[in-house]
C-alpha cells in the first residue's frame, strides 16, 4: 500500500522527536540508559556568540567562539567537553572542560536524573573542580532539564563554591522545530551572602529555538537576551567576573552540530 506524501510529511510532524544530545545551549540534557545502536552516539558542536558586561557560563565580554562534543561512551554514561576562544577589546583567552556523567534512570521512562563531576580551565588560568545533577523530564512535545552546577575554584580569595543553576523549557512545534525559555543563575550565594566575592547573584532569560533536520543529524540552536544582576557586592577577588557591576548586561549564543 503506497503513502501519499501529504500523509507522510503529517506523520513526521506528530511523531516524537529523536533525543537530541544538546536541545538547549546552557542547559546539559541526557538520554537515561539507552540501549541499541543510540546508545553510543555522539554530537560534535560549534558555538559562536557575543556578550556584554557577562561572565561564563553565560557569556564572554566580546566575541566568543566555542567547539565542543557531547557522546555516549558507554551506555549510561555521558561525556562532554569544549575548547573555547574569547576575544575582547584588548585581549584573548582560552577556557577548556571536560565532565562525565553518569544516567541513574532507564531510557523507558520520561524521567532523566544523571549526576557527575569534571573540571574547567577558567579564562584567567584558574583551574575548577565541577560537579553536575541534571534532571529533566522528556515527553512525546515537551522537554524540561534544570541543572545544578557546583564549581570550586582551586585559588585564594574565590569563593569556597560557586553554585549555577539553569533551566530549559522546549516545545515541539513539527518539521524538526522547537522552541521555549531558557534561564541561566550564577553565583546564586550572593543572595544570602553579603560577602560573595564574585560580584554578585546574576540571572539570565531569554528564547530557546532548536531545529533539526528532518534526518536528525545536523542541528541549530540559539539563545540571546538580557543579564540581570540581582544583588551587589563590593569585595574584590582574581574571579574572572564583571565586579564593578552598575548597570546590566546581554548577551547572545548560536550552536550548529552534528549527531553521529
Amino acid at each position: 500500500m503506497k503513502m501519499a506524501p501529504s500523509l507522510l510529511v503529517g506523520l513526521l510532524c506528530v511523531a516524537p522527536a529523536r533525543a537530541q544530545e544538546r536541545p538547549f545551549v546552557y542547559t546539559v540534557a541526557t538520554a537515561g540508559r539507552a540501549p541499541g545502536p543510540d546508545s553510543r552516539s555522539w554530537a560534535v558542536y560549534y558555538d559562536s556568540g557575543y556578550g556584554e558586561r557577562t561572565s561564563d557560563p553565560i557569556g564572554y565580554d566580546g566575541a566568543e567562539q566555542r567547539l565542543g562534543f557531547q557522546g555516549r561512551p558507554l551506555p549510561g554514561l555521558t561525556l562532554i567537553g569544549d575548547v573555547a576562544l574569547g576575544t575582547g577589546s584588548d585581549t584573548t583567552r582560552t577556557s577548556q572542560q571536560a565532565e562525565l556523567l553518569t544516567d541513574l534512570l532507564g531510557s523507558r521512562s520520561k524521567l532523566r536524573l544523571a549526576v557527575g563531576v569534571g573540571a574547567r580551565r577558567e579564562w584567567e588560568g584558574t583551574t575548577a573542580a565541577l560537579g553536575r545533577v541534571s534532571l529533566g523530564w522528556s515527553g512525546d512535545r515537551a522537554l524540561v532539564f534544570g541543572n545544578l552546577r557546583l564549581e570550586k575554584p582551586l585559588a585564594r580569595g574565590r569563593d569556597p563554591v560557586d553554585l549555577i543553576t539553569t533551566l530549559g523549557w522546549s516545545q515541539r512545534l513539527g518539521y524538526g522545530l522547537r522552541v521555549g525559555v531558557e534561564g541561566v543563575g550564577e553565583d546564586l550565594e550572593g543572595f544570602w551572602d553579603a560577602e560573595e566575592a564574585e560580584g554578585g547573584a546574576r540571572l539570565y532569560v531569554g528564547p530557546a529555538l532548536h531545529w533539526s533536520a528532518p534526518a536528525g543529524k545536523l542541528w541549530l540552536s540559539a539563545s540571546g537576551g538580557p543579564i540581570l544582576y540581582a544583588t551587589r557586592s563590593g569585595r574584590t577577588s582574581p574571579a574572572p567576573r564583571p565586579l564593578d557591576s552598575t548597570g546590566n548586561g546581554i548577551t547572545i549564543r548560536v550552536s550548529i552540530g552534528y549527531l553521529f
